[in-house]
């Protein structure tokens, strides 16, 4: 008797696991099955669907290593080695895990807003300071959501270190900067309850959920506006709604939005670009087969398409940047429906590197697009 893959399980909030072994499942028959599971080798483990993640779960997401049931106890878990690689010291990936993010979307998400700022307004030397005080900031987030969600003393332990040496480091330089360039306190009103919306979700153990996403991706996006505001030296009033926020630098195609207008233009793309992302990938991994989510996430792309369509024509957008735009409404449902398929049939689903390496693309392109106006 073997265990089958389960059906779409578009309507459970549960992962569903394929390619255990039955002494899994049927204790009685784990003698029997032992040997004939060495013989023919470990199957591969696809989690189909999850609301709640585990340490198990991340490991295998991130690095694409099947977890499989422990030969010593019954219901201990431990991941199986690379062939002819070197036993893992304990807890040695949970201690990387606390002091470097495993997401492998976080590096470009940093990255882009900034330079879309500088792109729009200019590069100021406060960003010197600026930049690392906002990397430190979201390390203190992941090393806080890794403390918050630990399971037990020891685990809370290792994230301790990190989160007090990144919280430090925030503090110092976020009073630097404020220090030389004190009008990006301003900022605080919109940052504010984004990040403690993304904090408490974390406090829950909700670090990863749809609502956690999109607000980090919201506040990641405002970084935009932020470094354009240092670029200006802090002029346009309060958030760049004052009498000379147009005559600053930064003008659309057809010379319509200039200064703060076209910058928050460039952000709300920037936002809709990131918070797409939130579920599009979430239906290629963790809520794989959820169809309602798959349909949201192509609504959205094809809503954005559509605007950024209606402002090429009008001049305030590239058309290259709308054509962009078009492609990812393509790409929101042709390759989470290429990733069901893999799942399906070949039980070989596209790996999260293999996705963040084609979003860096799509980056590279979203930042060319919009600086060729």
């Amino acid at each position: 008797m073997t265990q089958q893959r389960p059906s779409d399980p578009s309507d459970r909030h549960i992962e569903y696991v394929s390619g255990l072994s039955d002494a899994n499942t049927d204790p009685a028959a784990a003698g029997s099955t032992s040997a004939g599971s060495t013989a023919r080798g470990p199957r591969r483990s696809i989690p189909h669907q999850q609301s709640r993640p585990g340490p198990e779960d991340d490991l295998l997401l991130a690095t694409g290593e099947p977890v499989r049931p422990s030969s010593a106890g019954a219901g201990a878990r431990s991941a199986s080695p690379r062939p002819g690689a070197s036993p893992a010291r304990p807890g040695g990936q949970r201690g990387r895990r606390a002091w470097l993010p495993n997401q492998h979307g976080a590096h470009y998400m940093l990255a882009l807003p900034p330079i879309m700022g500088w792109i729009v307004g200019g590069f100021s030397w406060v960003n010197l300071l600026f930049i690392p005080a906002w990397i430190c900031a979201y390390l203190t987030y992941w090393a806080w959501s890794q403390w918050a969600r630990a399971r037990s003393p020891r685990r809370r332990a290792l994230a301790l270190p990190p989160l007090a040496v990144y919280t430090t480091w925030t503090a110092l330089l976020g009073v630097l900067t404020l220090a030389v360039a004190p009008y990006l306190l301003q900022w605080a009103v919109p940052l504010a309850p984004l990040f403690a919306i993304a904090l408490w979700e974390s406090w829950r153990g909700q670090e990863r959920s749809l609502v956690s996403g999109l607000a980090t991706t919201t506040a990641t996006s405002l970084i935009a506006a932020v470094t354009y505001s240092l670029g200006v030296g802090g002029r346009g009033g309060f958030l760049g709604l004052g009498a000379e926020a147009t005559s600053l630098p930064g003008a659309s195609p057809n010379g319509e939005l200039t200064g703060w207008a076209w910058m928050w233009l460039v952000t709300a793309l920037t936002a809709a670009y990131f918070c797409g992302t939130v579920p599009y990938i979430k239906s290629m991994i963790r809520e794989r087969f959820n169809r309602p989510l798959l349909a949201g996430t192509v609504a959205w792309h094809v809503l954005v398409a559509a605007v950024t369509v209606y402002l090429a024509r009008g001049g305030w957008l590239p058309v290259a940047h709308a054509a962009l735009w078009v492609v990812l409404a393509a790409r929101s449902l042709a390759i989470p429906l290429w990733q069901w398929h893999l799942v399906r049939v070949r039980r070989a689903p596209l790996r999260p590197r293999v996705m963040g390496i084609t979003e860096i693309v799509f980056c590279l392109l979203f930042v060319l697009t919009i600086a060729a106006a």
